[in-house]
């Protein structure tokens, strides 16, 4: 072939164009692939994407094509969302509808216009169903009952009154502040103390944070009566959070009754299953706490009326009895009294000629008595003044021996004073050095030139110093 012979490349793609559409022109195909690389221009509403498929063994990709999806697909796919609960994004197993479609620019690719939401729940019941088993196998804790399941968490027994709750929530839940309405405006007038703990409680993965949250409630050590968990409203997607397996075990072994109201009207999630009760929303979750109280509240008032008419069927059972008891017991009582008079008689009579008996025998101790103690104090004041006596004759003695000790000190210490005076210290050769008219008793104070007065024994000297020097005290000339 000659280099005149060519086509240029959009010749070509037209070519390929018009192939594709005369083949694939009208038909659409039902195709299961997985979703990758997906985009999405939330200006535009178009959804970027492709559709692979891997190998059943391993997940070597053996098909891929681009795909997008605009207008009455970008519809059907929001309704996917909304039916299922699970975003469209990548990873998905989907059965979607396409067709085929070849643009000489972009090339290949396939439009989705519809995708089948029933076989996306079968694949989300599936995995539900998985991690339910998975639960069940792996934890010693949790028993498959019936349609139902038993754990830890579901055999606590709910305090008699609930009072004190920790609510795991989102900061801006509508549903919390339903939940905290409904507790502090009960008809009942019952009070509770509430402490929020706020986190993310919408996506699975966001797990780990709800998890954190949970443990953290646990850690404070603060004697909760039960932990709710409350979520609004919103779309399917957002409660996937409560299938994770991870939050489901947290809550099935808890040692804390768990009440949840998530407001997941259309199915039960695994947390609902694995906690103490479930509740379809906060408000119910509130409505139950406070049914559970107004129970007890109502036992306790029933029993009250229970014990009043069981009082009254007492007491008027055994109203007879008591009369018959009572006329009985004073009959009895008066022929006691009389009986008692009799012996009391008889015992003021014996009592009163004993009692003559024994105060004559006393008198006459008490006359021999007086007696001897007349006579006794003559003798005592005797004795006491011959001791007076002699007590006195010793003081004597002792007052003038004692007089003469101290004249004899006195004398001592006259004598010690009249050596120790400055005169007579003086006259022993010493004198006194004065400066300003105060006596001197070392050099320091004194300085070359000034003036001094030396005191003899007889005389005052005004003296100016010369020279002075230093002295240890063993100078041998003085």
């Amino acid at each position: 072939m000659g280099p005149d012979q060519y086509i240029r490349l959009s010749q070509l793609n037209d070519q390929i164009q018009d192939t594709i559409n005369s083949r694939f022109k009208g038909q659409t195909y039902w195709v299961v692939a997985d979703i990758t690389n997906h985009s999405f221009k939330a200006d535009k509403k178009i959804h970027y994407f492709e559709l692979v498929e891997k190998s059943e063994t391993s997940s070597v990709i053996t098909a891929k094509i681009l795909g997008k999806s605009w207008g009455a697909g970008a519809l059907r796919i929001l309704d996917f969302e909304i039916t299922t609960g699970q975003r469209f994004t990548n990873n998905l197993h989907v059965l979607v509808q396409v067709s085929v479609d070849y643009h000489p620019l972009y090339g290949l690719s396939v439009n989705l216009l519809d995708i089948d939401s029933n076989f996306m729940l079968g694949i989300l019941e599936q995995q539900r169903n998985a991690t339910l088993a998975r639960l069940v196998k792996e934890n010693d804790f949790i028993h498959k009952e019936g349609e139902g399941y038993s754990t830890l968490n579901s055999r606590l027994k709910l305090p008699a009154v609930i009072q004190r709750i920790a609510v795991i929530s989102s900061s801006s839940s509508a549903g919390n502040e339903d939940f905290r309405h409904t507790m502090q405006h009960n008809d009942f007038g019952y009070v509770f103390q509430i402490d929020d703990y706020h986190t993310i409680v919408q996506g699975d993965n966001n797990a780990k944070l709800f998890l954190s949250k949970l443990i953290e409630v646990y850690n404070t050590g603060i004697a909760y009566d039960v932990i709710v968990i409350t979520r609004g409203g919103g779309s399917q997607s957002d409660f996937l959070i409560f299938d994770n397996y991870n939050i489901g075990r947290a809550v099935a072994k808890f040692p804390i009754p768990v009440i949840t109201g998530i407001g997941h009207q259309k199915n039960v999630s695994i947390t609902d299953l694995m906690a103490h009760t479930h509740t379809k929303t906060p408000t119910k979750a509130a409505e139950f706490i406070i049914a559970h109280n107004r129970s007890f509240e109502q036992h306790i008032l029933d029993l009250q009326r229970r014990i009043a008419i069981k009082s009254q069927q007492l007491f008027l059972r055994h109203y007879k009895e008591l009369s018959e008891l009572k006329s009985l017991v004073t009959h009895n009582a008066r022929e006691l009294i009389a009986v008692q008079k009799e012996e009391l008689i008889l015992k003021k009579q014996y009592i009163s000629q004993e009692s003559r008996n024994i105060l004559a025998k006393e008198k006459q101790i008490l006359l021999l008595t007086a007696q001897k103690t007349i006579q006794r104090p003559q003798s005592i004041i005797q004795q006491h003044n011959s001791d007076l006596q002699h007590l006195k004759a010793n003081l004597k003695i002792f007052t003038n021996q004692y007089l003469r000790s101290r004249k004899l000190e006195l004398e001592d210490y006259q004598k010690t004073i009249k050596l120790l005076s400055p005169q007579h210290v003086l006259s022993r050769g010493y004198a006194v050095i004065r400066k300003n008219n105060k006596i001197v008793n070392g050099a320091e104070n004194i300085q070359e030139g000034e003036e001094i007065e030396i005191l003899l024994k007889d005389a005052v000297l005004k003296s100016t110093v010369n020279e002075k020097r230093d002295y240890d005290g063993k100078d041998t000339h003085l």
